[in-house]
């Protein structure tokens, strides 16, 4: 598990873009507390992989074709 502050270096992302990306729960994350956050940079690499392909979900293929 990372900080908000390496994820959004190992993702080439502002912080602040990060935790927006957060606030819209459009990335996984793991909430520890109120104000703490952790992530699996597996996860987030694949999930951003994902959204380069223009699929949300492993499940969905293709989605993006339309």
């Amino acid at each position: 598990m990372i900080t908000a502050r390496e994820a959004s270096k190992a993702l080439k992302i502002s912080e602040r873009h990060l935790r927006r990306l957060v606030a819209e729960k459009r990335i996984p994350f793991y909430r520890l507390s109120e104000r703490t956050l952790r992530f699996d940079l597996s996860e987030l690499r694949d999930h951003m992989r994902l959204i380069a392909e223009g699929r949300t979900t492993p499940d969905d293929e293709g989605a993006g074709d339309a």
